[in-house]
């Protein structure tokens, strides 16, 4: 019988360890790691950044980061897809931002620097070493919207396949609180 209480007792302990720790996991994935001086942005472990102004997350390191290569249209959009299936964050509503969406991130005030050590005008939330724009999802036949962060910044329409701009920023729309 004093074997079977240790079991009982040694399965008990175990399962509030597990529950008390998935819990504190969960608390700790909505409190931010770091906040923008301006308390706009708040960054967050799972790997992604709160915009409080458009009520919008993104991932906080772009294609570039996370997969050292360039990437085309056709290519992000299954980026995406594959984001969704890994549920990256604990989500699966991840796409491609529409240009106004991704213009946004774009500030004259704030400054980062690019995976060629170049200046851009996005917060510091963001990882440096990015690339210097990203892909939208507005398109137009063989075309789709790319927005800078670079210089003046601004948005173009590239090929989809031969892009210049072929960089990525994943986002959704975050869960109200």
């Amino acid at each position: 019988m004093p074997r079977v209480s240790k079991w009982i007792a040694g399965t008990i302990i175990f399962l509030l360890t597990l529950i008390s720790s998935s819990i504190t996991f969960s608390f700790d994935q909505r409190a931010p790691i770091q906040e923008s001086a301006d308390k706009r942005f708040a960054k967050y472990g799972n790997g992604t950044v709160l915009d409080r102004k458009t009520n919008l997350l993104w991932m906080s390191k772009d294609y570039w980061q996370l997969e050292s290569k360039w990437v085309n249209w056709y290519t992000a959009k299954e980026y995406a897809k594959k984001m969704n299936y890994k549920n990256y964050a604990g989500y699966q509503d991840w796409r491609i931002p529409t240009a106004k969406e991704a213009l946004t991130l774009y500030d004259r005030r704030k400054r980062n620097t690019d995976k060629d050590g170049d200046k851009i005008f996005i917060d510091s939330m963001f990882p440096k070493g990015s690339g210097w724009g990203t892909w939208t999802s507005d398109e137009k036949r063989n075309k789709a919207i790319t927005v800078s962060y670079k210089d003046e910044g601004g948005k173009a329409y590239q090929d989809k396949i031969s892009g210049v701009d072929a960089f990525l920023r994943l986002v959704r729309k975050a869960t109200p609180k």
